[in-house]
């Protein structure tokens, strides 16, 4: 077992709260991005969503407040549940492969002293369960907008070994985020891949074959309908034809348990399905009540994103689950005329999200209305070419799933190394 030290964050680095932008400084045409609290994701950051500032910024905002690849940020506050989830508290690394940034007010930056302590090494103690648990408990104010302050992080005390022993463990711990990062990677690519085909094959009409239908000129033969011209023989169709069941989850909010079934919103969905491990448990006697109204989800429904950010993610579902959705999430599934993975890029085509505003209502929140969903219409083409775009796109969506299978693992590998490693329970050989 090497030997550790006991210290506070405070002794070794420094954290500081970002600058405060005022509004009129974001620019729709700016380039700088400002990272914000949101921005801010577990292991990494995000600038979707980003807001933008002129490069002048850049020189008025102390270099403290700039962002540069591999800084750790901590969100100084946010929803507040006492558990390694929560917005408070949570720790994130800017990616090597962004540009420079600048810190917004209570988005936190972690500076390490670096003549005492392994930058890398200390990403990973304060990605640990243990110390973001302990962040997070220290917040004050409303669960939902919770405050913490750069000086109450610098008073956790974390294990410190050697310099050399941080290094491997660093080291160590990073091999597993860049092999996340590869398959991150691999799933992008297949997705823009899957997503180009879509797009070539049902808004260019550039299908198979295609060529047998055009006019002189090499143009493809349209005829007029509903939603502008389509090829002959196409269709347009409104969902509820062409789906058994659309539905949303869970109208009431059953109370949180210790152990249960767990329950999902919108915030637990990713591109290609649901985090089950970021989601709050009910009881079981709740999720049978539940499952007797058919709120259940069943391999190939497709689950949409139905309130807030509404579409931001439709996917279809792997496998039968059994968990719970609340109403935020839409489920739809389709019937023998449509196969599943071709709806959900149909849903997820940025022409058809355009039109899918007409769907919405809500200003603070806005929010897909069930009734004229169900009325929404799509443009549907011939089953043989359905037929055909889905038999390519199924292979690289079953791709993707196996790679987000194998990320999971990764992680729970490596946040199961993290406390051995720090405490000396597993010693790293030369």
């Amino acid at each position: 077992m090497h030997s550790n030290r006991l210290v506070k964050l405070g002794d070794i680095c420094k954290v500081i709260s970002g600058y405060a932008f005022k509004s009129a400084s974001f620019k729709d045409g700016g380039t700088t991005p400002v990272l914000k609290i949101k921005n801010i994701k577990v292991g990494t950051a995000s600038l979707v969503d980003a807001g933008y500032v002129s490069n002048e910024f850049i020189r008025k905002v102390a270099p403290k407040f700039h962002i540069l690849p591999d800084d750790i940020l901590i969100s100084l506050t946010g929803s507040h549940m006492s558990q390694p989830n929560s917005v408070v508290g949570r720790v994130g690394r800017y990616p090597k492969s962004y540009p420079l940034a600048l810190l917004n007010q209570r988005a936190g930056k972690v500076i390490p002293d670096l003549s005492l302590v392994d930058s890398t090494y200390l990403f990973y103690v304060l990605l640990g369960n243990d110390i973001r648990k302990e962040i997070a408990q220290m917040a004050s104010g409303a669960a939902s907008q919770a405050n913490i302050s750069p000086s109450q992080v610098e008073s956790v005390k974390i294990l410190l070994p050697l310099m050399d022993i941080q290094i491997k463990i660093g080291r160590l711990l990073q091999k597993y985020d860049n092999l996340i990062e590869n398959n991150n990677s691999r799933i992008t690519i297949l997705e823009n891949m899957a997503q180009s085909l879509y797009r070539e094959w049902f808004v260019n009409f550039r299908y198979p074959n295609h060529a047998d239908n055009v006019d002189a000129n090499g143009n493809p033969k349209l005829i007029n309908s509903p939603l502008g011209q389509i090829p002959e023989g196409w269709d347009v169709v409104a969902l509820e034809d062409i789906c058994s069941k659309i539905t949303d989850g869970s109208h009431k909010s059953p109370k949180s348990v210790d152990n249960g079934v767990p329950m999902a919103s919108v915030k637990d969905m990713h591109d290609f399905g649901i985090n089950i491990a970021k989601c709050r448990q009910i009881s079981n006697e709740d999720y049978q009540d539940l499952k007797r109204q058919d709120s259940v989800v069943k391999a190939n429904d497709i689950l949409v994103a139905k309130d807030g950010s509404y579409l931001k993610h439709t996917f279809v579902v792997q496998k039968d689950l059994e968990i719970a959705l609340l109403s935020s999430i839409a489920i739809i599934r389709p019937n023998e005329k449509v196969k599943p993975h071709w709806l959900a890029y149909c849903l997820r085509s940025p022409v058809v999200k355009k039109r899918m505003k007409n769907c919405v209502s809500g200003a603070a929140i806005p929010r897909i209305i069930l009734k004229d969903f169900r009325k929404f219409k799509v443009v549907a083409p011939p089953q043989h070419i359905m037929d055909e775009w889905n038999s390519i796109v199924e292979l690289m969506v079953k791709q993707c799933w196996n790679l987000v299978s194998r990320n999971n693992n990764l992680k729970q590998q490596r946040d199961m190394l993290l406390p051995k490693l720090i405490s000396g329970k597993i010693e790293l050989k030369d």
